[in-house]
């Protein structure tokens, strides 16, 4: 399962990068598609010894087309979880899958709810 890989390099990175905090925000954007109490047992088991606090938020997916301009968001879109699935694993399957609502153009970018970031608070 990738969620354990996940957090092995979540904890690289808090322990490489902001290693003088102990809050975080965990952002996990829309399109990762994790199992997120799976993700969230493995991050507690890999980060158990640093003391330090997260918080999780979920990102929803905002995309806008190139062509047109509209902005919609991944989940009004209807897609089976086999797609889904097909674009967490390869995230180049959404165009395949997407078009915009307006326009019908595949020509657009993920603005908003991919992959995964941390961020400290205090």
């Amino acid at each position: 399962m990738h969620e354990f890989a996940l957090a092995k390099a979540l904890k690289q990175t808090i322990t490489s990068k902001y290693n003088d905090h102990s809050k975080f925000i965990v952002y996990i954007g829309q399109i990762q598609n994790i199992e997120l109490e799976v993700f969230k047992a493995a991050l507690s088991e890999e980060v158990h010894d640093l003391n330090i606090s997260l918080i999780f938020q979920e990102v929803p997916a905002k995309i806008r087309c190139n062509i047109c301009g509209y902005e919609f968001l991944y989940n009004s879109l209807g897609l089976s979880d086999d797609q889904q699935e097909d674009i967490h694993f390869l995230p180049e399957a959404i165009y395949v899958y997407v078009k915009c609502p307006k326009c019908k153009s595949n020509d657009f970018e993920v603005v908003e709810g991919r992959g995964i970031f941390i961020a400290p608070y205090n």
